[in-house]
């Protein structure tokens, strides 16, 4: 569990390094502080984009394993740019086949108002 500091805390530590550096030379070694402690959040960036870099070069791995695998299965052979263009032909013939289709059926039918006028 992390040991957090309150306003007495915080107090008392100031109020000890006025005495202990003295008034005069406070304010630079605050502003010192204030540069290691700038040092340290950025070294923990690096750690943290270091990781994160890790983690997506493994993503990357295991995605080009299970392309390999469905190339292996033959299933991505004919990933070709003619045999795709092919597959998306037959697609737009059979939608629209099947729009033909629901059209005539739905031209065939009389309507609910034509019925209720015979």
């Amino acid at each position: 569990m992390i040991p957090q500091i309150g306003f007495a805390e915080m107090l008392l530590i100031a109020v000890l390094a006025l005495v202990v550096v003295g008034p005069k030379d406070l304010p630079v070694m605050m502003r010192k502080a204030g540069q290691w402690m700038g040092k340290i959040k950025m070294l923990g960036q690096e750690f943290k984009d270091a990781f994160s870099q890790i983690a997506d070069d493994d993503e990357l791995k295991e995605l080009r394993r299970e392309i390999d695998e469905l190339k292996s299965m033959g299933q991505l052979s004919n990933l070709s740019d003619e045999a795709f263009e092919e597959d998306m032909r037959a697609l737009d013939r059979d939608l629209r086949e099947g729009v033909e289709l629901n059209t005539e059926n739905d031209s065939t039918k009389p309507s609910d108002k034509e019925a209720s006028d015979e």
